[in-house]
């Protein structure tokens, strides 16, 4: 991962969107104690899609054990 401060990526946005493209490694802009990440249209996408189908799996599983009054544990990292 790219690593920047956001007076860095500011002066330099279209280089980063640039490589961020061409590469699909995401840039981490710093900015205090918080920031921010940059990801590719398409790695934005597989994130995503894969955050959707986790999100229906565990629906999934709830409504089945719904519907057999049993409980499911859910790991919040799982998600």
């Amino acid at each position: 991962m790219i690593t920047t401060t956001i007076s860095d990526f500011r002066k330099s946005i279209k280089l980063y969107v640039d490589e961020v493209i061409s590469s699909n490694e995401p840039v981490l802009i710093n900015r205090g104690r918080n920031g921010a990440v940059l990801v590719s249209l398409d790695e934005y996408n597989v994130l995503a899609k894969t955050a959707s189908v986790l999100q229906a799996e565990v629906g999934r599983d709830v409504v089945q054990a719904a519907q057999k009054n049993e409980f499911v544990e859910v790991d919040i990292d799982s998600l």
